[in-house]
Formats: structure tokens, C-alpha cells, sequence
């Protein structure tokens, strides 16, 4: 039985614009299925193997606190390590990445300021748990400005590091699979990685809503850090 909030969500967002949006989806699927056909990955798997750990792990890591795409850099890593060894060690990478933020937006608090100000302004005044959930939930919001947002705009690294931590981590596992699967897909592979995004992204947008009205409805709390930033 579909609960009544779900119902008013898929009305209001199954809009001509949104099917023009699916189908566009489904041709970059047609796409990809093709391109797939094109590659010799047998041989992209040989030389990711041949390719120093060290090394691999160390891009995925640094990367993306310079705004490199993270779900590349995840498949990388699944594809190099495999799914086991390559989910622990990705989850390590976010770990370090969302210390590292935290001290880079320290050092230079105006260089990310002005780097993240439009996005900085669609933020309501809330309190750091509230917070952290808009900000990581945040639908099209890119990885560099979540995991700089939060610092800068002054939530602890204590109180945000454990939810963005568990929720980036689940979010990366599907790119760890994406890429040790890589070397054996077939199209209706690609078709159930295609659901499970939208799927995904369905829920977490339905949550951001959800999220968006209790705000509203809620004064925020007395330790709001928009307000203080």
C-alpha cells in the first residue's frame, strides 16, 4: 500500500519535464550499453591490477577534495580492490576526506566562502542536526561542497562526522560494486545499477522533503550555525 506522502510526491513530480528527463535517461543507458561493447576491459582491468595500491588508494582519496567526480573514483576502487577490500577502503578515503575538509576550510575559510555561497544561501536556519541531514540529502548537491559546507558554515566536525560518514558511505557502495562488476556486465546488469540509482535518489529526495517541511514547520533551534556563520 503506497502511503499517502509517496502518492502526493509521485504526482507532483511526474511532469512532462520529468518524462522528458527519464527518457533522456534511458537513451544515456542505450548509450553507455553501447560504449560498454566498445571497451577492451579485460585489458582495463589488467592494468588497473598492475597499478600500485598505494597509488590508487591515494586518488581516490585526494581527488575529490578538488572536485574530482567521487562515483569515478569509487568504481576505481572497486575495480582495483574488488568489493570487499575496495568498500573498506573507500569508506576510509570519505573518512579522511571529511577530517581533511573540515581542517582545509579552517585554514581558508574565505576561498571555500566564495566558492560555496550559492549554494551556502539555500540553506534555512537550523540546528546542526537538521543541518547536516539538508546538506547530505540535498538533491544535486556535488560531494566537494557537501563535505566543505558543513565546516563552513560552522557544525563541529564531531556532530556532523558520524550521519555524513554513514550516509556517504552507503550511498558509495553501489560505485564499489559498479566497478569490480565493470569487467563482466551485461545490459540488464546496467539496467538494475540504472533502478537502484533512481531508486535511491527517489527515497533520498522524498526524505529531503520530508526533511524541508518539518523544518518549516520547526523554529530552529538555539544552536542554528547559518545564523552565527
Amino acid at each position: 500500500m503506497i502511503s499517502a506522502s509517496l502518492k502526493d510526491f509521485v504526482s507532483e513530480r511526474l511532469t512532462l519535464k520529468n518524462g522528458l528527463m527519464l527518457a533522456g535517461g534511458a537513451v544515456v543507458a542505450i548509450a553507455l550499453v553501447w560504449l560498454y561493447r566498445q571497451i577492451d576491459l579485460r585489458a582495463l582491468e589488467t592494468r588497473a591490477d598492475a597499478t600500485n595500491g598505494g597509488v590508487v588508494f591515494a586518488v581516490i582519496t585526494v581527488l575529490p577534495l578538488a572536485g574530482f567526480p567521487v562515483s569515478i573514483l569509487h568504481a576505481l576502487g572497486g575495480l582495483r580492490f574488488g568489493t570487499g577490500l575496495g568498500f573498506v577502503l573507500v569508506a576510509a578515503s570519505i573518512l579522511i576526506q571529511l577530517v581533511l575538509s573540515n581542517r582545509l576550510v579552517r585554514v581558508a575559510p574565505r576561498l571555500f566562502a566564495r566558492w560555496l555561497e550559492p549554494m551556502r544561501r539555500r540553506l534555512p536556519e537550523a540546528a546542526h542536526e537538521s543541518l547536516t541531514l539538508f546538506v547530505m540529502l540535498m538533491p544535486g548537491a556535488p560531494y566537494f561542497a557537501q563535505i566543505y559546507l558543513l565546516p563552513l558554515i560552522g557544525v563541529p566536525l564531531r556532530k556532523y562526522l558520524p550521519v555524513s560518514f554513514v550516509l556517504l558511505v552507503a550511498r558509495s557502495f553501489i560505485g564499489v560494486v559498479f566497478g569490480y562488476e565493470s569487467t563482466t556486465l551485461t545490459p540488464w546488469k546496467i539496467v538494475g545499477f540504472a533502478v537502484y540509482t533512481l531508486a535511491i535518489t527517489a527515497a533520498s529526495t522524498l526524505a529531503f522533503r520530508r526533511l524541508q517541511q518539518k523544518m518549516k514547520d520547526r523554529p530552529a533551534g538555539g544552536d542554528d550555525p547559518k545564523r552565527r556563520a
